[in-house]
């Protein structure tokens, strides 16, 4: 194959201290490789100066819409020979901003498929995981106030289980945006203090009687090593969003070679 035949996948990072670190490490773990040169071809772009904080925005802390700079990016990742993309922040696709990315790709003339992870996670639940039926919902307040995943998840026929605007605040959005503690602030480890605050919004998970619970923002990846906890399936969609990428970069390797070795990874209905 040459570079032109090539499906680059293409990740925006930056958003979140190893959302892009993390993403691309999820790609090189799912894809089936025995060599170097089986691996996929990936870009990774980190602007982080340059992306404003999602949920600033959306709160109104700052009129600084970060969906132009983050469709700037994505058009440098095409530029540069990305076919397929995906950004590493679920905020980003909350409507407000997620609405303005594709509308600047339009008027770029933007050829790159862009990966929405939010439909991508809900839609991975729906295949592989058919007696859940009560799900929750781990997110920064932007996440959590646009709605993107609870309207998703209603879509799709579940029962969406979320904490009050107060316990969100004070406990989930907390653990992540704490200036002192909080994950982005402390990246490559878990402070005490996130500890005490995990526990805490899982005993109330398990309480409502949840099923599954959605990392629902990048940053939430690097503290959550295990697929379940209290009895819960914990799934990350910063690895779902992984899963789909290779999926589309590799979908016409297998269909246009079905016999060549390549790096491969099953469909989602086949995991």
């Amino acid at each position: 194959m040459n570079l032109k035949e090539d499906k680059v996948i293409g990740i925006v990072g930056g958003m979140g201290p190893q959302a892009g670190l993390s993403l691309f490490n999820y790609i090189i773990n799912h894809t089936k490789a025995v060599t170097d040169q089986q691996h996929l071809s990936v870009i990774v772009m980190s602007f982080p100066g340059h992306l404003t904080d999602r949920t600033s925005f959306l709160e109104g802390a700052t009129d600084v819409n970060p969906a132009f700079n983050i469709a700037e990016v994505i058009g440098k990742l095409e530029h540069a020979g990305a076919k397929v993309a995906g950004i590493a922040c679920n905020t980003s696709y909350s409507p407000e901003i997620y609405d303005v990315i594709v509308d600047e790709l339009r008027k770029m003339d933007s050829r790159i498929n862009l990966l929405h992870m939010p439909a991508e996670t809900c839609d991975f639940i729906r295949i592989n995981y058919p007696k859940v039926c009560r799900i929750g919902l781990m997110a920064t307040n932007g996440t959590y106030r646009s709605g993107i995943y609870a309207n998703l998840l209603r879509d799709r026929g579940y029962e969406v289980i979320l904490p009050d605007p107060e316990f969100q605040t004070s406990v989930i959005h907390r653990m992540i945006y704490d200036d002192k503690f909080g994950i982005k602030a402390n990246p490559g480890g878990i402070t005490r203090e996130v500890g005490l605050l995990i526990d805490q919004a899982l005993r109330f998970f398990e309480e409502k009687g949840t099923d599954a619970i959605i990392l629902g923002c990048t940053d939430l990846s690097t503290v959550f090593p295990e697929k379940t906890a209290r009895g819960m399936l914990l799934v990350d969609s910063t690895e779902i969003l992984a899963r789909a990428l290779i999926r589309h970069a590799t979908h016409h390797q297998k269909k246009n070679n079905a016999n060549r070795n390549t790096a491969d990874i099953l469909p989602l209905r086949d995991l």
